[in-house]
């Protein structure tokens, strides 16, 4: 029984959670949800706190806390938005693995993502991720660098007259193409 009424809530929560797009919640002025579970019948039934998140002004969801039966965290996630409601930063906690990370992100007069950088708990750089744009403003290049500085790869993208994307190429740390993924479009 108790494994009918998980599943029963996790399809409920599958269907309606579209319901909450950013939209509706700008829309509405949702600043939180929070989600109780019931676990068991009767008197051996127990209700708990297991999901909460919190949205700002914009509706972008600026924390996302999951939570046991016993309330201790599970998972958190933390956001900040600049004035252009570009995302700027992201932490996130691993209650099973005692873990946090962050991730920064910076973006372009034109609002392009322009480098997302991962640090781990003591806040070591463990990642970098370097993007640039074409004219058309379409991504031309991402180029990741471990921790250190080094070079891990470098991902190049090609695009038609039309601007569709029609080539992505992958190269390892030594310049060795490693993957090639095209594109091919069908018009009226």
């Amino acid at each position: 029984m108790k494994k009918i009424i998980v599943l029963i809530l996790c399809l409920t929560i599958a269907v309606l959670a579209p319901c909450q797009s950013k939209k509706e919640r700008k829309k509405n002025k949702i600043k939180s949800t929070t989600e109780f579970v019931t676990v068991g019948e009767n008197a051996q039934a127990i209700t708990y706190k297991s999901h909460y998140e919190e949205f700002d002004k914009e509706g972008h969801r600026i924390q996302l806390i999951d939570y046991n039966e016993n309330g201790s965290v599970l998972y958190k996630e933390t956001a900040k938005y600049d004035s252009f409601k570009n995302k700027v930063e992201e932490t996130t906690f691993d209650g099973k693995k005692n873990k946090s990370s962050r991730t920064t992100y910076k973006y372009n007069a034109l609002r392009d993502l322009t480098e997302e950088a991962d640090y781990n708990n003591s806040g070591g750089m463990t990642k970098r991720i370097v993007f640039s744009y074409n004219a058309d403003g379409n991504k031309a290049t991402e180029t990741v660098y471990d921790g250190t500085g080094a070079l891990e790869k470098k991902i190049t993208y090609s695009y038609n007259a039309k601007t569709l994307k029609t080539e992505r190429k992958s190269y390892n740390s030594t310049n060795i193409l490693e993957s090639v993924k095209k594109w091919e479009y069908e018009y009226f």
